[in-house]
């Protein structure tokens, strides 16, 4: 059966509740979706369903998620085999071995045009680094993101609808697939 990746947009619910894996595992069994497990209790989850289009899953966990918790949020869904290649495709190798923590990638449900990198290049400082890989937008951010003149421009309504997580996050979403 094949393996998806689903990242969760923001998980806060109303009056301040965080998302729990024993509420949000459930919800998932009941959609029929095969041996889910999260990562944290940050909505990263991986699972296994069958062939289904990316789109019609991320139409599926919304929905679930909605009729749970209340509270749309937008889900973006990988196949195991394109996540798996957004884990090699990381551009800051040097950056990742010295200072993981400020690697991060903008998983997007759409991908980003190779011509979008100026308009964030132009933004960031200048120890900060962008790429284009694959449609994501990848992001080497030292500084502290209320420095960065880069972060404002990631929301939804200016980047697209996308997720960002840092590399140690992607790097063992990656690790789970093969577990």
């Amino acid at each position: 059966m094949p393996a998806y990746v689903a990242l969760l947009y923001s998980i806060g619910l109303p009056e301040g509740r965080r998302l729990r894996t024993a509420e949000w595992i459930p919800v998932l069994e009941g959609l029929g979706l095969e041996r889910p497990r999260t990562l944290f209790s940050t909505g990263n989850v991986v699972f296994e369903a069958g062939r289904l289009s990316v789109p019609a899953l991320e139409k599926r966990l919304e929905h679930a998620y909605e009729a749970a918790f209340g509270r749309r949020v937008d889900h973006i869904v990988r196949t195991a085999a394109t996540f798996r290649t957004l884990v090699a495709a990381n551009p800051f190798s040097a950056e990742t071995a010295d200072d993981p923590a400020h690697v991060a990638v903008r998983v997007m449900r759409r991908p980003l045009a190779d011509a979008d990198l100026a308009r964030f290049a132009e933004r960031a400082s200048p120890r900060e680094k962008v790429a284009i890989v694959g449609g994501d937008l990848w992001l080497y951010a030292p500084e502290p993101p209320g420095k960065s003149r880069l972060i404002p421009m990631l929301s939804r309504e200016r980047a697209g609808i996308g997720t960002i997580r840092v590399w140690n996050t992607i790097r063992r979403l990656g690790e789970m697939l093969d577990e």
